[in-house]
């Protein structure tokens, strides 16, 4: 659980308080954070939603902290899914092309 240690510095929340809103010691904070144990789902459930981020970051499973939103309908999936088959030079081609949209749309 690196990331945990990370997103509670990002969110300012001390480890003692997340213990403490965790109702767990801090010692068993320490424990997870050095891989000695992991938490029970419904611990780990209770600090993603206090550190507003998803069980897979806490877990180390993914890089990003943000929460996903899964309710994307079937367009936006289809965009993901065609984004992430691009390379680093087309990602960068579409990012640029979507900002110089959004630039126009707030110039009108």
């Amino acid at each position: 659980m690196n990331n945990l240690k990370k997103i509670a510095k990002a969110k300012n929340k001390s480890l003692t308080s997340l213990s403490v809103d965790l109702e767990i010691s801090p010692e068993a904070i320490s424990q997870y954070i050095s891989g000695k144990i992991k938490p029970k789902a419904d611990i780990l459930i209770k600090m993603a939603k206090i550190l507003n981020t998803t069980t897979d970051y806490l877990l180390d499973l993914t890089d990003n902290p943000n929460p996903t939103d899964l309710n994307l309908n079937e367009k936006e999936n289809m965009l993901i899914t065609n984004y992430r088959n691009l390379n680093n030079t087309e990602k960068s081609q579409v990012n640029a092309y979507i900002q110089a949209i959004i630039d126009l749309k707030n110039i009108n």
